[in-house]
């Protein structure tokens, strides 16, 4: 019963610390374009997000370290995937 009640315990706490590191996936329905790059194995890509809310998404879910820059030209063909 103690061991149970421990593994319970456990899980509970595992499951907790999981949910921390979610990436959110929702956010505000607001058209605010941003622009940003990131060196994506050693090559500068640059994409435009629908606002900063999708920018931060990408960066956690796909581990990419986007800067925010005004430049928009030359668009990556990988922004697509990379900003959904």
């Amino acid at each position: 019963m103690k061991f149970c009640l421990a593994l319970i315990s456990l899980l509970l706490c595992c499951a907790q610390i999981l949910a921390i590191y979610e990436c959110p996936s929702i956010c505000p329905a607001v058209f605010s374009p941003v622009c940003g790059e990131a060196n994506i194995k050693g090559r500068l890509v640059r994409c435009q997000f629908s606002n900063s809310c999708r920018l931060g998404v990408s960066a956690c879910k796909y581990g990419i370290n986007w800067r925010e820059t005004s430049n928009c030209s030359g668009l990556s063909p990988y922004c697509r995937a990379l900003a959904n």
